[in-house]
């Protein structure tokens, strides 16, 4: 099995200091932090569910090992990447708010636990990371959506998003600048 790396590193204080730097937003219930490595736990369970075949084929232990330091290294590389979804102490998903290898434009995607969802952390979670990437005035922000996944469609919906067109068989939807939750 794939796991981070854990061993002491003297440099550990270097990639604390640069998380201070990035962006961490808070709502009512929830904080969104860059990620550290031990949320990867929680990711690979997540993306080993059922569920995550809408993220295309369920991917093995290595991919999820390179989708997680993929949306981590975001950060530093394009300063967009993957937040990390918390309740209190308890890691409830992750949203995306990048671009990865394909997108058309900056990506919004979410991926909640099951044992948080109909609790509304998606949309809580997904609203504050759509401002925080409205605050940086891209060109365009979309979500890619899997034609099944009726309660995603549902919450880009309520979002604000619009579907515009499809991209390798995803459902495009696009936010409005000007729409406002």
């Amino acid at each position: 099995m794939i796991s981070p790396v854990t061993l002491p590193c003297p440099g550990a204080h270097i990639a604390e200091a640069a998380r201070k730097a990035l962006p961490v937003l808070r709502t009512e219930r929830l904080v969104l932090r860059a990620p550290v490595l031990e949320d990867f736990a929680v990711f690979q369970r997540l993306f080993s569910l059922p569920s995550a075949k809408y993220m295309g084929q369920t991917p093995g232990d290595e991919d999820i090992w390179a989708q997680f330091t993929n949306y981590s290294a975001g950060w530093v590389l394009r300063g967009d990447g993957m937040f990390t979804v918390c309740h209190g102490d308890t890691v409830v998903g992750f949203v995306f708010a990048g671009v990865e290898p394909g997108d058309q434009a900056i990506e919004l995607g979410f991926f909640i636990a099951p044992e948080a969802q109909r609790q509304g952390f998606a949309f809580e979670a997904a609203k504050a990371a759509l401002g925080h990437l409205r605050s940086l005035a891209p060109e365009a922000i979309v979500s890619y959506v899997d034609p099944a996944n009726t309660a995603s469609q549902a919450l880009v919906a309520k979002l604000g998003g619009v579907q515009t067109g499809t991209l390798e068989g995803a459902l495009v939807f696009s936010y409005s600048p000007e729409v406002q939750i």
